[in-house]
């Protein structure tokens, strides 16, 4: 098993079986960034925000930079109600 099999099956809607492959790969290698990212885009698309965070958090300790990475926890931390535009214009 391995990430083209789990990127094949996100693909198919495969929710649960690509997250049993990735969480295979993440438990071996826990800095594999296209795994955690994977995990987070399903996490995210089944409305897990919080584990959508931490994975996306783990990569940012791994990448910094990495974008996917930034917009996703800004992306969920939207649809969690982080960010109220009238906390800081009140």
């Amino acid at each position: 098993m391995d990430i083209t099999e789990a990127k094949k099956l996100f693909e198919q809607n495969e929710l649960n079986g690509a997250t049993v492959i990735l969480n295979e790969l993440i438990s071996v290698n826990s800095s594999e960034i296209q795994a955690l990212l994977l995990r987070a885009r399903i996490y995210y698309k089944t409305q897990r925000w919080g584990d959508a965070i931490n994975d996306y958090c783990s990569v940012l300790e791994i990448e910094p930079e990495n974008q996917e990475a930034k917009s996703g926890i800004e992306m969920a931390e939207n649809i969690l109600g982080y960010f109220t535009p009238d906390m800081f214009n009140p």
